[in-house]
């Protein structure tokens, strides 16, 4: 047994879930919404002010403002600070974030405290997904993106599961109690070695590597490692670091427009939308189970199916988990349109099957934490050198965000304009193009180095670098 234990790089998973708890922290505010916005919106408003539909719109879409707001000021942070610091940032923004929604008198501090928060868990999540990238060996880095995953699917789903039984004020110190807690494990974890390396910190990068090697490791093995991060950050810092270099080169156009193509299907899935409306959605479908009893099922089933999902993805690969994944969400929200335009239309008298908009709902919850959610934060870290890993991710999240905030702040009135079918047959053309961009664009990482990926996705210039290398040495 002691044996077995020594073998397994238990300390990359114990870094992995202590630097996680600020993901799981952050992202409570995206299901905050599900419970609370109701509340907001009714006479006994918590706030003592009722919202109206537009300044409920602003709370829910304001949050992703701050997603806009929190890539654009820290493109260069990343690469500057160090993963360890910019993961305390993020955990500070989602405590003050907090304080304006615990003592919120109006819809002003309301607005405030969810940019604010957006701000914080953007940044958590970018430096998440640099970080679990970096600290993992190639062989377990699927498992450790999808760990990022299931703890950040644990707090969404906070929201959802707690929210509903306890009052606006007490949810609000829970979750701030998650953000100190966040804080404190950082204590916990070193910094990546790829950034140490990267500021020439050598003998600091080497004790990080023994930390996260297994006990069973020697000293070549450790020897080995560090020369091979020493060597993928030497070549990559050859190159230049900057939004002119990412943007006009030539070198990143397509693991650009892959990570570009990766997030547009994760925003207009309608993944944000069904967990930021679903106890709305699920009123509007008149089910016969109570919106909180649906919330805690829709909550439960997305962990499991996270869980489940993270067994597989360094077996089956990236890319046919996305495939099945797009697939399926595809097929509920056209099923759950077709509820909602049967219903409207009263073609047809759906109180017998009243049990559907839950099914396809959890359904593609299931699918969605399969692939399209989880996809993109693990490949996040695979796709981009070292030079200009910390200005991509600022960049895409930039120019990304406000159609994330366009999709939120627009859900209402586009429900009202052509009715809640309307707004699912989108999402659903949405996983079609997502079915289409995986198997005609998306490569297979699935076990490779950075370099080798790198090599893959960017034959041209790997092959001209290396001529130019071999001219020198001659």
């Amino acid at each position: 047994m002691l044996q077995v234990i020594s073998k397994w790089r238990y300390r990359q998973y114990l870094y992995c879930i202590s630097a996680m708890v600020s993901i799981t922290a952050s992202v409570i505010h995206g299901s905050w919404t599900s419970p609370f916005i109701p509340q907001l919106k009714s006479e006994n408003s918590p706030i003592g002010v009722q919202l109206t539909t537009i300044q409920a719109a602003l709370v829910v879409s304001l949050y992703t403002l701050g997603f806009f707001l929190g890539s654009a000021l820290t493109l260069r942070a990343y690469d500057t600070f160090g993963r360890k610091i910019m993961f305390l940032v993020g955990d500070v923004l989602n405590l003050i974030s907090w304080i304006f929604i615990f003592f919120a008198r109006g819809p002003v501090a309301l607005y405030i405290g969810r940019i604010i928060a957006g701000m914080g868990a953007i940044i958590c999540s970018h430096v998440s997904s640099m970080y679990t990238g970096e600290i993992s060996d190639n062989d377990n880095r699927g498992v450790m993106g999808y760990l990022n995953v299931l703890l950040s699917a644990c707090g969404s789903v906070i929201g959802l599961v707690i929210g509903p039984y306890v009052s606006y004020k007490s949810f609000a110190i829970m979750a701030f109690c998650m953000a100190i807690l966040a804080i404190v494990c950082l204590l916990l974890m070193p910094e990546s070695p790829y950034f140490l390396i990267q500021k020439h910190k050598h003998e600091q990068a080497e004790k990080v590597i023994w930390k996260l090697a297994s006990d069973a490791s020697d000293k070549e093995f450790v020897s080995k490692r560090l020369q091979e991060i020493t060597e993928s950050v030497q070549k990559d810092m050859l190159n230049k670091s900057s939004i002119n270099e990412l943007l006009c080169s030539g070198k990143y156009t397509k693991p650009l427009l892959l990570n570009v193509g990766l997030y547009f299907i994760l925003y207009m899935s309608g993944s944000s939308i069904i967990r930021s409306y679903l106890q709305t959605i699920l009123n509007a479908s008149e089910s016969t189970i109570s919106s909180d009893l649906s919330s805690l099922i829709f909550g439960v089933v997305y962990i499991v199916a996270v869980f489940i999902s993270g067994q597989a993805v360094d077996r089956l690969g990236r890319k046919p988990l996305l495939l099945i994944s797009c697939i399926v969400s595809a097929i509920s929200m056209f099923v759950l349109g077709a509820y909602f335009y049967i219903n409207e239309t009263k073609s047809f008298d759906m109180a017998v099957v009243t049990w559907l908009p839950l099914t396809s709902l959890v359904v593609y919850e299931i699918f969605i934490a399969v692939g399209i959610s989880p996809i993109p934060h693990v490949l996040f870290s695979e796709l981009y050198p070292m030079n200009i890993k910390g200005i991509a991710i600022g960049t895409v999240g930039t120019v990304l965000t406000p159609i994330a905030v366009l999709i939120q702040l627009t859900y209402e009135p586009l429900n009202e304009f052509w009715g809640l079918y309307g707004t699912f047959w989108m999402y659903c053309a949405c996983c079609i193009f997502g079915v289409f961009f995986t198997i005609f664009f998306l490569p297979e990482t699935k076990g490779k180095s950075f370099q080798q990926i790198q090599r893959e996705i960017n034959k041209k210039w790997v092959v001209t670098s290396e001529c130019i290398e071999d001219n020198d040495k001659l």
